[in-house]
C-alpha cells in the first residue's frame, strides 16, 4: 500500500468498513482524508458528504493489519 497513507487515514477506513458492516451510516470523514483515500481508491462517496469503503480500501486494511500483526 502507498506510504502516503497515515495512520489516521487507516484509521478512518476503519471506521467506514465497521459503519458499512453494521449496515449504520459512515461518521463525516474529513476532507482532506476523504480526498487521499479517493485518490487511492479505498473510499468513495456515497452521498452527500459521506462515504463508503471500497473493496480496495478492506484490501488495504487487511495488508495493514498484517504489517502490524508481523511488527509486533
Amino acid at each position: 500500500m502507498d506510504s502516503n497513507l497515515t495512520a489516521e487515514d487507516f484509521d478512518w477506513l476503519r471506521k467506514l468498513r465497521d459503519a458499512a458492516d453494521a449496515k449504520r451510516d459512515p461518521p463525516p470523514v474529513p476532507m482532506n482524508i476523504a480526498a487521499r483515500l479517493g485518490i487511492f481508491g479505498l473510499a468513495r462517496p456515497n452521498g452527500p458528504g459521506a462515504f463508503t469503503i471500497t473493496s480496495k480500501g478492506r484490501d488495504a486494511l487487511l495488508d495493514q493489519d498484517m504489517r502490524d500483526a508481523e511488527e509486533r
